[in-house]
This record gives structure tokens, C-alpha cells and sequence, in this order.
């Protein structure tokens, strides 16, 4: 489910253009004053699967980058992290994806993502305790996957609404992480930016399976608090919800956002 473009467009741009306004925001705040670099080392995290949700996949990812963009000008962290910085739009990208039920281009990023994390060698040597959260959430997607596939989802249940969008924050921030780990590993940055050897990269490994999921659960509770009340009160302001799927009808996603 994303904002309807067609419907009221200046509404739209309006709405899109605030939340890059606020993930240019949440950008430029670290996490703590001497961090400048790392996985999410800003709030950005908080409210990026909330993007994709709201303005869908291909929007979504569009004012999440743009926001990351401006945020990362405003908070200088080195012309490396220019490039870490795409996963932002990855996960909101990934988290419209799962909202709207499109498991197929979800399940082909992730999977391909995965798949070069373990053909690269150094790899090998990496602590799956690592990518334990990431190795879940891949797992939570295929469920979702077969779920969907063999029309076991329910549509109409709040339980299962809160549901989704636990897994879009949860599917969506993984995917954020796992493409700044595609750019760090099988793009071998890890020692062309910074000159890690592979021992460093295992302490880095060990470090980041604890941190990153306590992340993960933080914005999963942010996302299920704000998105669902935003998708509800989009109707109040003239801003219905469109939403991918061809089997649905008006009066059913009016239904589902009250």
C-alpha cells in the first residue's frame, strides 16, 4: 500500500518532500557525537521502512536516498560513506515491497544480495553469529513468501496489518544492511577504503551481531506505532491509499485503514 499518486498529486509531492525532509533530518543526528561512520550510525534507521511503506518501493527509495543525500552533506562523514549511504533507499525500497505483497523482486534482491555475500572467500572466515539477523529475516521472508504464494495471508485483520508492517521494518532494515555489507565484502571496500585485514573484519562480525538487532527491534516498535497510525489518518486528510495488489478493491483497503 503506497500514497495514490494519481488521485491528488500536489498532496503527494507535499507529503513525499516532508519525509525527505525528516530522514534529512535524522541523518544528520548520530547516534552518538564521535560516531561518523558504520552501519546506521544516525537515526535514519527509525524512519526509513516508514518511507517505503507510505510512498511505496520506487518512491519510497527515491526520498530516502535524496534525503540520505542532503543528511549526509549536512553531517559530513567522509566521501565513503556516500556510497554505505544507499542502503537507506534499499531498505525503504524493500520494506514497499513487502507491504505491497510483492514477495517475487523482494525475494530475487535479498537472495542475490546473500548469494554474492557467500561466493566471496574472505567470507569464509566471517562468524555466521555476524549475519545471524540478517540470516533470519531471509528466513521470515520466505515464509512471507510461501505465505502469500499459497494465499494463507490474511487482508483484513488488524493483528495481521501489524504483522506486515513488522516484517517490512524487520525485512526492510535487514536488506539496508545487507547491501552495505555487499558493498563492504564482495566489494572488497573493507580493505580498499579503510585497509582491513580479515582478522579485523571477524572482531567487526563479532561486534555487529548483538548492536544491529537491537536496532532492528527499535524501529520495528517505531514502525508499527507510527506507520499504522499514519495509514489511518491518510483517508482523514484526502490522501487515500493506493495499493498494488489488482485483486483488492477500494472498499476493501477503505475498510483495512479504519
Amino acid at each position: 500500500m503506497a500514497v495514490a499518486i494519481g488521485q491528488n498529486r500536489s498532496r503527494f509531492v507535499a507529503f513525499a518532500a516532508v519525509f525527505s525532509a525528516l530522514v534529512a533530518v535524522l541523518d544528520a543526528i548520530p547516534i552518538l557525537p564521535m560516531l561518523y561512520s558504520g552501519v546506521w550510525d544516525s537515526w535514519v534507521f527509525l524512519i526509513s521502512p516508514i518511507v517505503g511503506v507510505l510512498l511505496g518501493p520506487v518512491i519510497g527509495a527515491v526520498c530516502a536516498g535524496l534525503g540520505s543525500l542532503m543528511g549526509h552533506f549536512i553531517f559530513f562523514r567522509g566521501p565513503f560513506e556516500f556510497l554505505f549511504m544507499l542502503g537507506a533507499p534499499m531498505g525503504a525500497a524493500m520494506a514497499g515491497l513487502i507491504y505491497q505483497q510483492r514477495w517475487r523482486p523482494a525475494l530475487i534482491i535479498y537472495s542475490g544480495l546473500l548469494l554474492a555475500y557467500f561466493l566471496t572467500p574472505v567470507a569464509w572466515v566471517l562468524p555466521l553469529w555476524g549475519i545471524w539477523d540478517t540470516l533470519g529475516a531471509y528466513v521470515l521472508l520466505l515464509l512471507f513468501a510461501l505465505s502469500i504464494a499459497k494465499k494463507w495471508w490474511p487482508t483484513l485483520d488488524t493483528r495481521f496489518r501489524l504483522l506486515r508492517l513488522s516484517l517490512c521494518s524487520v525485512i526492510g532494515l535487514e536488506a539496508d544492511i545487507l547491501f552495505r555489507i555487499f558493498i563492504l565484502v564482495p566489494g572488497q571496500t573493507y580493505w580498499v577504503f579503510y585497509g582491513w585485514t580479515p582478522a579485523q573484519l571477524q572482531v567487526i562480525w563479532l561486534a555487529a551481531g548483538v548492536i544491529t538487532p537491537l536496532k532492528v527491534a527499535l524501529a520495528a516498535l517505531v514502525t508499527i506505532m507510527l506507520g499504522f497510525s499514519l495509514l489511518r489518518l491518510l483517508p482523514k486528510l484526502g490522501i487515500p491509499p493506493a495499493d498494488a495488489l489488482p485483486a483488492r478493491s477500494g472498499a476493501s483497503e477503505a475498510h483495512m485503514c479504519h
